[in-house]
């Protein structure tokens, strides 16, 4: 069994293969994907706090005490089913598998204005858990004041003298009230209402934000901008081998939890369920797991192993 992934579903998924004396291997480019990225994750059963990275680590370690193989930094070109097995051919080597799980999670929506392209990594940055303190005493702006914009501006306020967080919306929106008032009454964040991204100016690095604010165009200097827009199903490798749905996500067997191809199943972020939570995510990865070990199962039965 291949899992492709590392994050709560592909690593559950892992732990479940092993204890199905499954040979299980997963390959990721990054260990524990969005999750690891998390400043901070208070609702998972058993831990009342702890970082997404401290997370992850401790789901890793898990899983490679129990005998799973995890092959880091690895980039998958494309999966090529020949009968009833897939070959995973990557950027560096081949590897084949009789069951598959995607777990791939979502990605960030990119920042699509002009200079966004130029600026990546000079300046702009999808990741605040990771790049908050390098703008230490600096002013930053935050694109996208949903749930995670706020968590991104207030994580931010450890870190830079000034923080504007433009709100396409008239007032804050998410789950997290206590948030809205932190954020409203903190004197290093301004909340630009009402405003959208026009254009990021700069030169080798960032250091200007253009904005529309209502009718009006405005001009802030910034030394770094955090993209929070939401994210997408990292879903591509997967295009022309199973059925998605209208929004790129992977339709699966709620059941098994395989997808419109047999021998493929596919978990959390990336597929069809509704609730994208990291426990909800683990509990995909369990289920898809045990739904290929069933499979493979009937393949010995039938003398295809």
């Amino acid at each position: 069994m291949i899992i492709i992934g590392a994050g709560p579903a592909g690593l559950s998924a892992a732990i479940y293969g092993v204890r199905k004396k499954l040979k299980t291997l997963v390959l990721c480019q990054h260990l524990g994907g969005q999750a690891a990225e998390a400043h901070a994750v208070e609702n998972y059963p058993g831990i009342p706090g702890i970082s997404g990275a401290e997370l992850s680590e401790k789901i890793t370690a898990h899983a490679k005490k129990l005998g799973a193989e995890i092959k880091e930094g690895i980039t998958i070109k494309r999966i090529a089913p020949t009968g009833d097995i897939f070959e995973i051919q990557a950027d560096k080597d081949t590897f084949q598998g009789r069951a598959i799980i995607l777990a791939t999670g979502k990605k960030y929506r990119q920042l699509e204005i002009p200079g966004a392209a130029e600026f990546e990594s000079k300046g702009i940055s999808y990741c605040t858990t990771c790049d908050a303190p390098l703008f230490s005493g600096k002013t930053v702006a935050v694109i996208g004041a949903g749930d995670a914009g706020q968590d991104a501006a207030w994580q931010l306020t450890k870190y830079a003298a000034k923080i504007y967080l433009l709100n396409k919306y008239a007032e804050l929106r998410g789950a997290h009230a206590q948030l809205h008032e932190h954020l409203s009454d903190n004197e290093k964040v301004e909340i630009c209402a009402n405003s959208e991204p026009v254009e990021i100016k700069g030169g080798k690095f960032v250091k200007g934000l253009v904005y529309k604010c209502g009718d009006d165009t405005k001009e802030i200097a910034v030394d770094g901008i955090f993209v929070e827009i939401g994210a997408v199903p990292a879903s591509e490798l997967a295009r022309d081998l199973v059925k998605f749905n209208k929004k790129d996500e992977i339709v699966i067997d709620p059941k098994t939890n395989m997808t419109s191809r047999t021998g493929i199943f596919a978990a959390g972020d990336v597929t069809d369920t509704p609730q994208k939570q990291m426990i909800v995510a683990a509990g995909e990865g369990a289920k898809a797991a045990l739904g290929a070990a069933e499979y493979l199962k009937s393949l010995q039965n039938t003398d295809q192993y």
